[in-house]
């Protein structure tokens, strides 16, 4: 059975990520600066290996959410094709945002993606999860219930 364990994101676990050779953020996750990441990484363990990891940000607020959006996904010049993500967020509150979920590729399709998201579900019950898909997991957040968000390639749950 996988277990979900909360890691302090340090140096030690910046050496980690830049050490491994799948996982699809691990290299850019290993070279951000303390203050871009939530203090805690979560690491997905099944039989004492790391098979995975999930950076979440937990906001109060839209604001906080459309400034990483614009910071880190938006170029000047394609904002105005993100339209749908600005009026859906802008007044919501008490939110999670998954930044990044990865399956390291020696384990994939083995499930511990969709477990992540399932212990999501049940430690934010009630709150609504947001996420920048890529093309090629967009089937996957289909499958865990996410809706796309108008005609961006954001996705929401909740």
């Amino acid at each position: 059975m996988p277990t979900i364990i909360a890691k302090p994101f340090n140096q030690d676990m910046q050496s980690l990520l830049g050490e491994l050779t799948s996982g699809y953020h691990a290299g850019e996750l290993s070279k951000k600066d303390k203050s871009e990441i939530p203090r805690e990484i979560y690491v997905i363990e099944a039989e004492n290996n790391m098979v995975g990891y999930g950076v979440i940000w937990e906001y109060s607020n839209g604001k906080q959410l459309i400034q990483k959006a614009e910071k880190d996904y938006f170029s000047q010049d394609e904002r105005y094709l993100e339209k749908d993500f600005y009026v859906d967020i802008k007044n919501k509150t008490d939110f999670v945002f998954i930044e990044a979920l990865d399956v390291l590729e020696e384990f994939e399709s083995k499930g511990y993606a969709a477990f992540f998201i399932n212990w999501l579900k049940v430690k934010y019950p009630n709150k609504k999860m947001y996420v920048y898909t890529l093309d090629k997991s967009r089937n996957f957040w289909f499958k865990q219930g996410f809706e796309v968000l108008g005609n961006t390639v954001w996705m929401s749950f909740n």
